[in-house]
């Protein structure tokens, strides 16, 4: 598997999907002709929204995926995230056309160190525009400072756009990975027109698989560090007795904390809540 990597890394993405005709001549245009769609481009790319009012569920949102949007930005990997990333109430998925390794996708999701956090907070530094990270520009400071972690999960390259957090709205992220190289500002340019729609198309997924972080979301509406750590401790089967010595606050505390919980994921019961913070991904299902 680490020579699998590096040999992946060394010479770009593997062709696990075939290719459709290249969108542009081999060489890039002019820049002022980025901020352009060709013909060609424009026709796919409204192939591409209209295919996205279909999609209701993870099975169709992973079909446009893999293949309308792929007209538009050829990839193998794409990791999407929505939610409170500085509550860490964040849903995390991924779509690939080959199976990622579950500690890879964990290491990614990490909400500190992982791959998404980094990337998030650097595409926040650099003015919240498409970054694009490549291993044809290695003298690049910005590949530099992700060099490893593109390394660790065998991606040659990485193209990261997101939606910021509004008022009463949380914030959404999506990654594509291992793209034909080497990547240009017009694909830049097409993954800014995509995001409105394929935002959009995620929302209606996770608002169709019951998730409560899919909308409008007000900050005393979510779940706290703090509920979080407990709900952890009830999944453990603690009581709010034990769960108060644990933590150095009191039982009645721990209650407190319950039931705000329970009204915050509109559930009866702890074990409801338990079931409902796994599903979430709040919690893991053991505690590492």
């Amino acid at each position: 598997m680490d020579e699998f990597r590096r040999s992946v890394f060394r010479r770009g993405a593997p062709n696990f999907l075939p290719s459709p005709p290249p969108l542009t001549p081999p060489t890039e245009p002019p820049m002022e002709d980025v901020a352009t769609l060709t013909d060609r481009e424009l026709e796919r790319f409204m192939h591409v929204v209209h295919g996205s009012f279909e999609v209701r569920r993870r099975n169709q949102f992973f079909l446009w995926v893999q293949g309308q949007v792929q007209s538009l930005v050829q990839h193998e990997v794409m990791i999407c995230a929505h939610g409170d990333f500085s509550r860490r109430n964040v849903v995390v998925d991924h779509f690939s056309s080959y199976p990622l390794p579950g500690q890879d996708v964990e290491s990614i999701a990490d909400p500190d160190v992982g791959l998404m956090a980094q990337t998030v907070r650097a595409w926040q530094e650099r003015g919240e525009r498409p970054m694009l990270l490549c291993t044809t520009d290695r003298d690049n400071t910005l590949f530099r400072r992700f060099e490893s972690a593109l390394f660790k999960h065998a991606f040659p390259n990485l193209l990261v756009h997101a939606m910021p957090a509004l008022p009463g709205w949380p914030s959404a992220y999506f990654a594509f990975a291992n793209m034909p190289q080497p990547l240009s500002a017009r694909l830049g340019y097409r993954v800014e027109l995509l995001l409105p729609y394929l935002h959009a198309a995620y929302l209606r997924m996770l608002g169709n698989e019951g998730h409560e972080s899919f909308g409008p979301a007000e900050a005393d509406r979510l779940i706290t560090v703090r509920e979080i750590e407990i709900l952890q401790w009830v999944r453990d089967g603690k009581s709010n007795q034990e769960i108060g010595e644990i933590l150095g606050i009191s039982p009645l505390t721990v209650k407190n904390h319950v039931q705000k919980i329970l009204k915050k994921l509109k559930v009866q019961n702890r074990a409801q809540a338990v079931a409902k913070g796994l599903a979430l991904q709040l919690i893991k299902t053991f505690t590492v």
